[in-house]
């Protein structure tokens, strides 16, 4: 079978980082986006379970993400035993997404060949200069307490 194409690195203009708050900054875009409509394709870089622990108590904690079941090449190319311990740091800009209980974006994830690419999704439509945000999963913040 041959092998999938390596999705194609992108990014919406208009898209920039401002403040948000109490979240510190967060993702916004000058122009309107559409529900379904991909705002940025990334890679990753995936943090074995040693790295992982090693991050823990740093800022680099906070940009982290689950990497889900990977391929046994991927896993072996990592020197990760278990990818529950692992994790993925986001190389680009979907990093600045703060969580929301009512997000109106989602971040869904590919893998190609041995490297992890992260997609942020609209999964409303979103008006311009509104912040993009995700939904970290229930308990994030208290696993950060």
């Amino acid at each position: 079978m041959p092998a999938k194409k390596a999705p194609a690195l992108n990014r919406k203009p208009g898209l920039y980082i401002a403040p948000a708050g109490k979240k510190g900054r967060g993702l916004y875009c000058r122009n309107a986006i559409k529900k379904g409509e991909i705002l940025e394709v990334t890679p990753a870089l995936i943090l074995n379970d040693k790295d992982t622990v090693s991050a823990e108590p740093t800022i680099i904690n906070d940009y982290t993400f689950v990497i889900g079941d990977l391929k046994k090449t991927t896993l072996a190319r990592a020197n990760i035993k278990k990818a529950n311990d692992a994790s993925a740091i986001v190389m680009g800009i979907l990093a600045y997404c703060n969580h929301d209980e009512k997000p109106n974006a989602e971040i869904i994830w590919d893998e190609q060949g041995t490297t992890l690419y992260y997609m942020l999704r609209a999964t409303a439509n979103i008006r311009k200069n509104t912040e993009i945000c995700t939904s970290y999963g229930e308990g994030w913040f208290e696993d950060r307490k």
